[in-house]
């Protein structure tokens, strides 16, 4: 059995971004194969049938779906800490990321799908409240960050950070740099936006707000409102 370990991802993915991430936290030692996701090999379904990114073959099985692969990255290395002990805690950190994801996330490909500018307004206000839920959620964890948990970066913000990174570079650019009035209002959100977006492991595994930007104008033909 090879000792390889093969990391499945593509730059433009956040989801792939997630394990990349978590795989630098724990310095896993990865070869990485990019897939370009408009023209997949027809190899990939033998090491994901359901050919999405990410994937990691490792120990000769195969292993998909980015949530599954960031808990697998705290269950190699846990002295890393990237999920705490505390079985109440890991359940806040589960719960943050599935909150950003159903009120955050889904609002973002929401308004990228039907990109009007009369539609800004109510995009913003839908992440006015849902920012001002996280700071709530955030304050009961520590009073400052920069991460969720306060000095210790952990899945929380593994899971979050690509997609905050990416809706950050088309807030900047294609929202002519709209303001989420959250931001500015609570401490803590704006401390924990900049802090797991300014995360090494985050930073150094991002492709940039330029290729995000262009691949969101070229995918949906998008350009600024």
């Amino acid at each position: 059995m090879s000792d390889k370990i093969v990391f499945y991802t593509a730059k433009i993915c956040p989801f792939a971004h997630r394990a990349d991430i978590a795989f630098r936290e724990i310095g896993l030692d990865v070869e990485k194969v990019e897939i370009d996701l408009s023209n997949k090999p027809s190899w990939y379904k033998d090491v994901n049938p359901e050919t999405k990114v990410p994937a990691l073959t490792i120990q000769g099985k195969s292993i998909a779906e980015s949530l599954v692969l960031i808990e697998l990255a705290n269950d190699l290395k846990p002295e890393a800490g990237l999920l705490p002990s505390d079985p109440v805690t890991r359940a806040q950190i589960r719960f943050v990321i599935e909150y950003f994801s159903s009120k955050v996330t889904s609002a973002w490909y929401s308004f990228l799908r039907d990109f009007k500018k009369e539609n800004l307004k109510n995009y913003l206000d839908a992440l006015d409240a849902a920012y001002t839920r996280i700071n709530d959620l955030l304050l009961e964890q520590a009073s400052t960050g920069p991460y969720f948990l306060g000095s210790q970066f952990s899945l929380a913000d593994v899971a979050i950070a690509p997609f905050l990174i990416r809706q950050e570079a088309s807030r900047k650019e294609l929202f002519k740099d709209a303001q989420i009035e959250a931001f500015t209002k609570y401490p803590r959100v704006k401390e924990w936006v900049e802090g797991i977006t300014s995360r090494p492991s985050v930073k150094d595994s991002y492709p940039g707000d330029d290729y995000i930007n262009d691949s969101f104008k070229n995918k949906w033909g998008l350009s600024s409102l």
